[in-house]
């Protein structure tokens, strides 16, 4: 039988110059909006993942467990988050980290600028606010590097304000709530969606209603393959009425990805065992810590000053690396130039300076894995292990 609407149930209004106007949650066998959210709350509590973070309502662990979140999955950031607030347990410690802890520690999480803005968000606590956390959404973007999606996470769990907190999760559980199979990540389509959960938002509770929407979107209403038999918003859902789930919401648009080509130069002094790493200041990975990369005109440059220097010799290891890291997709190959002999006080001429323009410093290759930043610089690492020592 066809479902029919109940026009007393609407989320949005008609009228608002919405394309998505007209649409109701509810259907002709009499769910409310609060019957909805109560159910969803429900199951949160059943069936929630117990993640650290969630075992006590900590603004400091709340706050680092979300900016770590962004863009990487939990199974990565689980046993890094234990770590992180193990080693740095306070928001006073984080403001005054030393630099290579800080990067020690997020090591693997990738897009380390984040790092960078939590302790900068932490300094200006510390040094602003007395070392107070802010108490509501407005006083949590003025805190450096936070944005209004992070304000609204720490503002609703936090202190319960009714704020809605909208990612790719949420945006796909309203969609095929709502059958959304067009015009959703446009700027007023997601107006849209954010206006619909905040008329979905309880009084109460309003952090467990943001993480179960979330938890739905992440375990149960999935991308691909959405276990549909399990959701608790199964009579509820639209998409599921009228048999369009995989279409809604429409696939997003993407930038075209930058395709890149490189080097990864590793400088390797055999008799010490240490190689040189570079501190990067500009580049689509700045400020990080690795080995210098380096362009193709480069590389032929690096080979033909070697030709004049008999101390060192270059090869090129058969295995290439690939990395994708936001809108660039990297291949690479891995030069590696080797001192065949120690060059004495006297040689007239000293190499690193010419091979490596930029400022770097020796590590000793037995502690070189805590100290490279990017997962890319790992991956180069690794296939140099393996080579040498396999």
């Amino acid at each position: 039988m066809q479902r029919s609407p109940d026009r007393g149930n609407r989320i949005i209004a008609q009228g608002e110059g919405s394309s998505f106007a007209g649409i109701y949650l509810g259907f002709d066998r009499g769910w409310t909006v609060n019957h909805c959210v109560k159910k969803l709350i429900a199951w949160y509590d059943h069936d929630h993942r117990l993640l650290p973070w969630r075992q006590t309502r900590d603004i400091y662990h709340t706050w680092v467990c979300e900016v770590m979140s962004q863009q990487t999955t939990l199974a990565v950031v689980v046993p890094k988050f234990s770590e992180f607030v193990k080693q740095i347990p306070t928001v006073d410690e984080l403001a005054t980290c030393n630099e290579e802890k800080l990067r020690q520690l997020w090591s693997g999480l990738g897009y380390y600028a984040r790092a960078r803005n939590l302790k900068k968000g932490a300094q200006f606590i510390v040094e602003q606010l007395e070392g107070c956390f802010p108490q509501s959404y407005r006083e949590w973007l003025e805190i450096p590097g936070c944005g209004p999606y992070t304000a609204a996470v720490i503002a609703s769990i936090c202190f319960n304000e009714k704020v809605a907190c909208v990612d790719g999760n949420v945006v796909r559980v309203v969609s095929r709530l709502l059958a959304l199979s067009q015009d959703v990540w446009s700027s007023s389509g997601q107006s849209t969606i954010q206006a619909s959960v905040t008329r979905m938002i309880p009084e109460e509770r309003p952090g467990d209603f943001n993480q179960a929407m979330m938890e739905l979107g992440a375990t149960v209403c999935r991308k691909t393959k959405p276990y549909c038999h399990m959701c608790p918003l199964q009579e509820e859902c639209l998409a599921f009425a009228n048999n369009c789930v995989d279409i809604c919401p429409p696939k997003k648009p993407r930038r075209d990805a930058v395709k890149v080509e490189l080097f990864a130069l590793l400088v390797w002094r055999k008799a010490t065992d240490t190689l040189a790493v570079v501190d990067r200041t500009k580049g689509f990975l700045s400020n990080t810590i690795g080995f210098p990369l380096i362009s193709e005109v480069e590389a032929s440059e690096a080979k033909r000053v070697l030709k004049l220097l008999p101390h060192l010799q270059l090869f090129e290891l058969p295995s290439k690396f690939s990395h994708a890291i936001t809108h660039h997709r990297i291949s690479g190959k891995i030069l590696v130039a080797q001192e065949v002999e120690t060059l004495s006080i006297t040689a007239g001429i000293v190499p690193w300076q010419i091979l490596v323009p930029q400022p770097f410093h020796w590590v000793e290759r037995s502690d070189i894995a805590s100290k490279l930043s990017t997962s890319l610089d790992n991956k180069v690492f690794k296939l140099f292990q393996k080579y040498y020592d396999g």
